[in-house]
C-alpha cells in the first residue's frame, strides 16, 4: 500500500507540475529512503520518526540533499492529507529546516575557457570532434549537462543559427548559437555519422549500446581534457561551463532577464547569484586598483 502510495504521489506531482525526470527520480528515491529509516509506513510518521530520518541524513548527506529530503517529505504529507483524507502527524509545525550557506560556483575565465578549447582542436586529442562540440555548446548555451546529452539529432538549425533545448519540467526554449559553436557542430555530425551506432540513433549524442551519451561519460571527459589543458581547478564540471556562461554574458553588460530567459531559469532569483559573482570581481578591482584601498 505505501509503495503505491508513493508511486501514485511521485506520478501526480510528475503531471500536475511537470518537474523533469531527474527531480521525479530524487522525491522517489528520498521517500523510499526515509520509509526504510523508520521501518514503517510514511502515513504513519510522527516526530520522533522525523528526528531519525534527520539524524541519519545529517550524518550521511550533504545540506542540500537534506533539504531536499525534507521538501519531499513535507510535499508527500501534504498530499497524502489532501488526496486520501489521512490524519497524519504534524510533524513539521516546529521544525526549522537546515539553512544552506549558497557558495559561489565554480568559474573559468575567458582566457581558461579559449585554452581548454584549443586543446580541443587538436589532433592528438582523442574524441576531438565530440569534445570540441560538447564544450563549445556548453559555453556558448549554458544549456545542462542533461539538456545537452538528450538533444535530437534535428533539433540543430544551421540555417536560423538556433538549437531547440528541452529544459526541466520538458519546456523549450530557442537558444541561438555562436558561428564557433555551429562550426563543431557540423564537424561532429560529420563524424557522428559515420559511428555503426549512430546510424539509427536520434540523438546528437548517441549512447554506443543504446539511448544517448551518458552525463556521466560526458563529466569524464571533460574533467581529462581540462587536466590535459593545465587548468589547475579540480571541481571544474559541465555544469561549470554553464556558470561561466552567464558570468561572462553579465561581466560584458548583459542584463539579468535575458540570462534568465538563456539559462532557462523559471524564476530570477536563481540567476542573481551570477551578481554576487560580479561583486566579488569588482570588490577585487577596487581593492588592487583604487588608490585608496590600501590606506
Amino acid at each position: 500500500m505505501q509503495k503505491c502510495l508513493i508511486s501514485e504521489f511521485v506520478e501526480s506531482i510528475f503531471l500536475e507540475r511537470g518537474l523533469s525526470k531527474n527531480t521525479i527520480s530524487s522525491y522517489r528515491s528520498d521517500l523510499t529512503k526515509a520509509k526504510s529509516i523508520i521501518g514503517k509506513n510514511l502515513s504513519n510518521i510522527n516526530n520522533s520518526d522525523l528526528q531519525k530520518i534527520i539524524k541519519f541524513c545529517s550524518k550521511n548527506y550533504s545540506l542540500k540533499s537534506q533539504n531536499r529530503m525534507v521538501s519531499s517529505l513535507k510535499g508527500f504529507i501534504s498530499w497524502v492529507k489532501q488526496e486520501h483524507n489521512i490524519n497524519i502527524e504534524s510533524v513539521f509545525d516546529n521544525f526549522d529546516t537546515p539553512k544552506i550557506n549558497r557558495t559561489l560556483p565554480i568559474i573559468l575565465t575567458e582566457n581558461e575557457i579559449n585554452v581548454i578549447i584549443k586543446e580541443t582542436q587538436k589532433k592528438t586529442t582523442q574524441n576531438s570532434e565530440l569534445l570540441n562540440c560538447v564544450i563549445e555548446l556548453l559555453y556558448s548555451t549554458g544549456m545542462r549537462i542533461s539538456e545537452l546529452v538528450s538533444l535530437p539529432f534535428n533539433s540543430f538549425n544551421d540555417r536560423d543559427k538556433t538549437i531547440i533545448v528541452k529544459g526541466k519540467g520538458n519546456k523549450q526554449r530557442v537558444v541561438v548559437l555562436t558561428n564557433s559553436c555551429i562550426s563543431s557542430i557540423l564537424k561532429w555530425k560529420i563524424k557522428r555519422d559515420r559511428l555503426k551506432h549512430a546510424i539509427s540513433s536520434k540523438y546528437l549524442f548517441p549512447g554506443k549500446k543504446k539511448g544517448h551519451m551518458s552525463r556521466q561519460n560526458i563529466s569524464h571527459q571533460i574533467k581529462k581534457i581540462v587536466m590535459k589543458a593545465g587548468i589547475n581547478k579540480t571541481d571544474v564540471s559541465p555544469h561549470s561551463f554553464r556558470h561561466s556562461f552567464a558570468s561572462h554574458l553579465l561581466n560584458r553588460g548583459a542584463d539579468l532577464r535575458s540570462i534568465q530567459i538563456m539559462l532557462g531559469h523559471s524564476n530570477i532569483t536563481t540567476t542573481q547569484i551570477y551578481t554576487q559573482v560580479e561583486n566579488k570581481r569588482l570588490l577585487g578591482l577596487v581593492n588592487d586598483a583604487h588608490p585608496l584601498a590600501n590606506k
